[in-house]
């Protein structure tokens, strides 16, 4: 808004041409648009407003902050740091996991494959043997009706007793196997809790070890929560700072003792001016009062 629109607007108002609803949301985003401006040239200038006695106060509270800023910025860097170790440490650990058990699982892989197959063994074993069972009764049977029936030497009486004897030997074979098999089962299975135990204790040391590592990187998350949360904070006070002297540089950029700060920053001064006047103007119009900072 400069002053010639504002007279054009001033001499539409007297037609009854009034739009302050416009004029008051132009002067609302112009006021926003001021604030950070402020902001902006307290920034730049503050540095240099050391020797202005009016603005000693928020000079020497930026000096603080821009410390304690700075500490904040490395403890957060610090916590980082520390963040990108953990996660690697963790990493190294999860490999360490597999790598320590590694052997020991394909052991235990290949003793599970011998367990199956000396089950399977046994199973066989044992169906054999009842098969041989079953015709060993009906082989007996059948000769206690032979002899019962008067035929105590016959073909069919010696082939029936021969076969007897052949079924007894296989079955004291498959007998004596069994026990074989069930003697080395035992031996797998023992085996196999012995390596269960083994790769339990190396996952174990693993674990211990880890849980130190994941207690330290949850005190490294929350350390580095809190540095962010203070780092906020003090930016935030920080803002108010600037834009207070912003403010006092751009209401007293003429005066002698603020024209050698201002002298650098005065295109930025020029538009706040404008920018300022121009909210003075729009209020007007919207029927607000309103006071400059220049």
């Amino acid at each position: 808004m400069t002053k010639t629109r504002y007279l054009l607007w001033r001499i539409a108002q007297t037609f009854g041409i009034s739009m302050h609803q416009r004029h008051a949301g132009h002067a609302a985003a112009e006021t926003h648009l001021l604030r950070e401006a402020e902001e902006i040239l307290g920034r730049l200038t503050w540095a240099d407003t050391e020797n202005l006695e009016d603005l000693s106060v928020e000079y020497w509270s930026l000096r603080r902050m821009v410390m304690k800023h700075e500490e904040i910025l490395g403890n957060i860097e610090s916590a980082n740091v520390s963040l990108q170790k953990s996660h690697d440490h963790r990493a190294e650990l999860l490999s360490m996991v597999v790598d320590s058990t590694k052997e020991l699982v394909e052991e235990r892989n290949a003793l599970e494959e011998t367990s199956e197959r000396l089950n399977s063994e046994h199973k066989m074993i044992v169906s054999d043997a009842r098969a041989i069972r079953r015709r060993h009764d009906g082989i007996k049977a059948k000769l206690e009706v032979l002899v019962g029936e008067g035929g105590s030497h016959s073909p069919e009486l010696d082939a029936s007793k021969q076969e007897l004897l052949e079924l007894k030997k296989k079955f004291n074979t498959l007998r004596n196997r069994r026990d074989t098999v069930v003697g080395e089962l035992e031996s797998v299975e023992h085996a196999l809790k012995n390596i269960e135990t083994r790769i339990e204790n190396r996952r174990s040391e693993v674990r211990d070890e880890a849980l130190g590592s994941y207690q330290n990187l949850g005190k490294v998350n929350r350390d580095l929560s809190s540095n962010r949360v203070e780092l906020g904070s003090v930016e935030t006070q920080m803002n108010t700072l600037f834009s207070e002297i912003g403010r006092y540089v751009l209401a007293h950029h003429r005066e002698p003792s603020v024209a050698k700060v201002a002298s650098v920053h005065y295109s930025l001064i020029n538009q706040m001016s404008a920018l300022d006047l121009s909210i003075k103007l729009n209020r007007q119009l919207a029927g607000e009062r309103y006071e400059t900072a220049s």
